[in-house]
């Protein structure tokens, strides 16, 4: 086995975990692009971890889910999301709450090979909500030995980079955050200009009214881009405006759409 000193070892580690960590985005913006609930997404690049030996890895990653889309994979309450492996490739993990079970008990594992394209992810996730028990096999596939050849495990990673993302935001949290920012913007936008759209009446108490404003004030100051954070003011602004001039009132304040249709909200996330 090829060793590396600390200085060598220390970089390695730092490199797969970026190279993981694009690879994750890109998987995670698939999903956000069919409107998936993705919630974040992780990269461990430590290949020589001794703590991964239990389980027979090394490096990984994942995706993550909103709560309320683990537990429609679940069925219960408890963990359930993606997982990529650098020995195995993914799994679909459920881990029911006080099932006294780790990861891997639940694994369903894809299969297709150490690290199919995001599109197969995808898929392979679309077969899993409807049947998470059958879905991809319950036997572990090994594609390559844990912590063996670290470095042409790092020229695959690299092979995947998707050309301008990448290059153009080099820290993949960052890039995360822009691309699920992105995603949600849209289906915002989508939302607001709706054809042939009705009025809902809802009870709402005065503080429910107030806490959904102060998660849009939230959201207005903590959005990466300026239309999100535009967005999310005036919609604030909106349900405030309401909530005080009653129900007829929706046709008049109504910043939220105005902005939606306009060329501020139209030119893109970038800003």
């Amino acid at each position: 086995m090829v060793t590396y000193d600390q200085d060598e070892a220390e970089q390695l580690r730092g490199e797969l975990e970026d190279a993981i960590g694009h690879y994750m985005v890109a998987v995670a913006a698939k999903l956000l692009d069919e409107g998936l609930p993705v919630a974040g997404i992780s990269a461990f690049g430590a290949y020589d971890d001794p703590g991964q030996a239990e389980f027979d890895g090394d490096v990984e990653g994942s995706v993550e889910f909103t709560q309320a889309f683990q537990q429609s994979l679940s069925g219960q309450d408890g963990g359930a999301g993606l997982l990529w492996c650098g020995v195995s490739g993914w799994c679909l993990f459920r881990t029911p709450q006080g099932s006294g079970q780790v990861l891997m008990d639940s694994a369903r594992w894809m299969g297709a090979g150490l690290l199919p394209t995001p599109a197969r992810v995808a898929a392979f996730l679309s077969t899993a909500r409807l049947d998470p028990s059958t879905a991809g096999s319950d036997e572990r596939p090994f594609y390559r030995a844990p912590r063996s050849g670290p470095t042409a495990l790092l020229d695959r990673l690299h092979g995947l980079d998707d050309g301008e993302d990448a290059a153009e935001e080099r820290f993949f949290e960052r890039r995360f955050a822009s691309v699920r920012t992105d995603a949600y913007q849209r289906r915002v936008l989508d939302a607001l200009t709706a054809p042939k759209q009705g009025i809902v009446d809802v009870a709402l108490h005065t503080g429910e009214v107030e806490s959904l404003v102060r998660f849009l004030e939230y959201v207005e100051g903590a959005a990466p881009n300026r239309q999100a954070r535009e967005l999310a003011r005036r919609l604030g602004s909106d349900l405030s405006l309401r909530a005080r001039d009653g129900r007829e009132s929706h046709h008049e304040h109504r910043a939220a759409f105005d902005y939606a249709v306009s060329d501020g909200a139209g030119d893109g996330a970038k800003g």
